[in-house]
């Protein structure tokens, strides 16, 4: 009996808080393949990236806590397996990986495999990033080998045009890989303006070696009852040093009904949930270190500490 046709994978990648999950739903509003299936694994416990993806529930896979990208026969690879022995056999597959997963190996897997076609890596890059990504031992190698691994670089929050830090950004991720450059806003050079790649300026060029993974922790946590969004953000902004990514769908005092957190960068935004989910959840990322302690014990503090709504 002869083999199906493979499935098409494709890998959504990007560092914490680039924007993977917008644009997966950009995909969907779009219009995918009948029955695709969609891959979601978080960095922490709790799978919030999942929860905001606007699609069937049946069809979403959730892989929690942690990086999919360390072998070829860990949990990935054997989820994927059940999912191509399903009843209805996926037309695509998209997975949004985690933002410290290394693509190449989630790739590797389409590779080595007779029912998947890699389709295409797609890595999102917060260009306002770029200048502290490029430098920092803690997160450089991780968002180096995200971009050099894609095929297609959409590049969001890009600097005003003809501003000495747009030509650095440009210049960097010339540097990293020219030729899958895009963006979302169509405002980058045709492919025949960036074939010749641009070495990067000086202040954007690497520190010493990475940490590597364990450096990294997280800490999710499940509230009983509404939070202060103020104390919260104070947190958030107090050990900003050590955050990388927070997010959470809270119950907030002051509003009516959830609210979805997202900390990027240094920015904090709050937006109404778009649709019913359940749970009062916040998952942080950051730097192992006793100042990341500091701001769980904070975290865990939040509901004994506030005083009853007006």
């Amino acid at each position: 009996m002869p083999l199906p046709d493979p499935v098409p994978l494709t890998v959504i990648t990007g560092f914490l808080g680039a924007g993977k999950t917008t644009y997966l739903n950009q995909l969907i509003r779009q219009g995918l393949p009948r029955d695709s299936l969609i891959v979601v694994n978080d960095f922490g416990d709790i799978n919030i990236d999942a929860e905001l993806i606007d699609y069937r529930d049946d069809r979403i896979l959730r892989l929690g806590n942690g990086c999919i990208c360390c072998t070829l026969g860990g949990t990935l690879a054997e989820q994927l397996a059940q999912a191509l022995r399903m009843e209805q056999r996926p037309g695509a597959i998209y997975i949004e990986a985690s933002g410290v997963a290394e693509p190449a190996r989630i790739a590797d897997i389409a590779r080595v495999s007779r029912q998947l076609k890699l389709n295409s890596v797609v890595c999102l890059v917060d260009a306002s990033q770029t200048s502290l990504h490029a430098r920092n031992r803690y997160t450089g190698d991780v968002w180096r080998a995200q971009i050099t691994a894609s095929d297609q670089l959409i590049i969001n929050r890009l600097p005003a045009v003809d501003t000495a830090e747009y030509a650095q950004v440009l210049a960097a991720l010339r540097d990293l890989n020219g030729w899958a450059m895009r963006a979302l806003n169509d405002s980058l050079p045709s492919p025949s303006a960036i074939a010749r790649p641009v070495p990067a300026a000086d202040h954007l060029r690497p520190m010493a070696a990475a940490a590597n993974e364990n450096s990294w922790c997280s800490v999710s946590l499940k509230y009983a009852a509404a939070i202060d969004a103020t104390r919260l953000e104070q947190l958030l902004r107090e050990y900003a040093d050590v955050v990388l990514r927070a997010k959470g769908i809270l119950d907030r005092l002051d509003r009516n009904g959830p609210q979805v957190l997202q900390l990027s960068g240094r920015s904090i935004r709050w937006l109404a949930a778009t649709r019913a989910m359940a749970g009062n959840y916040l998952v942080c990322i950051g730097i192992r270190c006793a100042r990341f302690d500091e701001l769980t014990a904070g975290l865990m503090q939040l509901e004994r500490n506030q005083s009853p709504p007006a």
